[in-house]
């Protein structure tokens, strides 16, 4: 069997058109040669970028495998301490303490539009025996028509787990208006006054929960005291109950 070299040479030797079509065969295997290696060298490039795409992909993959590690460490680390604060949290709330102090306060009516209802939480209550005028131990007040139905309102701010509530009664010759009070967390009754004393104490059940405590005078006369203080621990969210 004859080379391709061998067979350009035989049809040379046969005529001059022969070798005409001999040299355009020959041109042209030279030509798809030359394509060939081109394409070879392409294929090389190819696999190189693809090498590299490979190396760069496995660097990436290492990286943000190293990266997913740190973030779940610092997940953790953060979830510790965020555990640490809650308990912190919790110790803070569970402990009793004045709740109702300086806390927004409302009565459905005041005498003489000067015995509010705010001096109910004003933090002053002293052995002073006068509260009018320019006492220095000033009292709350409802009602100017002694009538029954008059309403004091504390708004604790937030729902709180009630302890004790405090009433501290007028010192003078005026303390019987405090019979007849009825005493509300919410919506349910924790006390009642049914006698006269300087200092009221109402312990209320362990599970008492809220946001208000209200006062209702169930007698046809006004609500009348030096200080009203409520104890307790939180705030809480009802969802935890």
């Amino acid at each position: 069997m004859l080379s391709l070299k061998e067979e350009m040479y035989s049809l040379f030797s046969e005529g001059e058109g022969t070798g005409i079509l001999a040299l355009q065969v020959l041109e042209l295997v030279r030509e798809v040669g030359d394509s060939v290696k081109r394409l070879e060298g392409r294929i090389e490039d190819l696999s190189g970028k693809q090498q590299e795409i490979v190396s760069s992909f496995n660097s990436l993959s290492q990286g943000m495998s190293s990266n997913f590690e740190g973030l779940t460490e610092q997940t953790g680390l953060m979830e510790e301490k965020v555990e640490k604060v809650g308990k912190k949290i919790d110790v803070i709330r569970s402990e009793v303490r004045l709740i109702s102090q300086h806390k927004l306060t409302w009565q459905n009516t005041t005498w003489d539009d000067v015995y509010h209802s705010d001096f109910a939480v004003d933090g002053v209550y002293t052995k002073v025996a006068t509260h009018g005028g320019s006492s220095s131990n000033p009292m709350q007040k409802s009602g100017q028509s002694p009538i029954k139905g008059n309403i004091l309102l504390i708004d604790l701010g937030g729902f709180f787990k009630i302890h004790t509530i405090k009433l501290w009664n007028r010192l003078d010759s005026n303390d019987r208006f405090a019979n007849g009070v009825l005493i509300y967390v919410d919506e349910q009754l924790v006390g009642s006054v049914h006698d006269v004393q300087k200092l009221y104490n109402f312990r209320v059940n362990p599970e008492v929960y809220g946001k208000k405590v209200y006062l209702k005078q169930s007698l046809d006369q006004v609500i009348n005291f030096i200080e009203i203080q409520v104890f307790g621990s939180g705030p809480y969210s009802p969802d935890e109950l």
